[in-house]
């Protein structure tokens, strides 16, 4: 009976928590059974769910997101999450260690990939994957600048291709490297971290060619794991012995 009025006064007390639109969009946002990135399957076109998380993000308050992200189903919660990063939300750690250890898995397709995965293995992916994206918009910022200095930009090649070069990003280089150094803190600090962030993190900085000041506590991970992949990264730190690593 309990469970029973529980479901029945459960709609009432998101809408009190959201606003009457943030609500009707979260509501449409819950009915898709997997995370999607903004440009699916093989011909590229863009994600409807992705357009309603878009639509959210233009919005929704912090505390709404942050509310879906605490009650969302484990979609919506890396919908709401990844708003919050985008913000550049200091609740961003928070819910990063709040999902550290959870054994909820979601489906997620990016391009025309679905795999199994977990929360805390996007968020920190998606951090480390940010640093690709704020050199692309510099290198796309120098070129436009480029063609315009050279008085280029009436010219074919420009007007083609201007429109198509929009990466944005509201993050620095060093605000990036910095969050990093602290997720991966919250990562090794934590005896019970799952093998695969503990491995992300290791071929990350392995990839990056970084010897990170983490050398005991990846050591632990690799004694208890038995992970070649974080074998490969202290080989790296005590050794300078960089071999191949793969992100599948």
């Amino acid at each position: 009976m309990k469970t029973f009025f529980f479901l029945l006064f459960l709609p009432i007390l998101f809408f009190g928590q959201l606003s009457p639109k943030v609500n009707k969009l979260y509501k449409q946002l819950s009915q898709s059974e997997r995370y999607e990135s903004k440009n699916i399957s093989i011909d590229g076109h863009e994600s409807e769910v992705y357009k309603i998380n878009e639509k959210i993000g233009k919005i929704a308050s912090d505390d709404e997101v942050k509310f879906i992200a605490s009650n969302g189903n484990p979609s919506t919660k890396l919908y709401a999450l990844n708003i919050l990063f985008s913000r550049k939300s200091k609740s961003f750690e928070k819910f990063f260690i709040n999902n550290l250890n959870t054994k909820d898995s979601l489906k997620v397709m990016k391009g025309c990939v679905i795999r199994m995965t977990t929360i805390a293995f996007e968020l920190y992916q998606n951090v480390l994957a940010e640093k690709q994206i704020i050199k692309q918009a510099d290198w796309e910022r120098k070129w436009k600048d480029s063609m315009i200095a050279n008085h280029k930009q009436n010219s074919p090649e420009y007007q083609n291709i201007k429109d198509m070069l929009n990466t944005r990003s509201i993050w620095k280089t060093n605000e990036i490297d910095s969050l990093t150094s602290r997720l991966d803190q919250i990562i090794l600090s934590n005896p019970n971290s799952p093998k695969v962030m503990v491995e992300l993190l290791a071929e990350y900085h392995l990839y990056e060619g970084l010897k990170v000041p983490y050398f005991d506590k990846l050591a632990f991970f690799e004694r208890k794991y038995k992970s070649e992949y974080i074998d490969k990264y202290l080989k790296f730190c005590r050794y300078g012995i960089k071999e191949p690593v793969s992100f599948d």
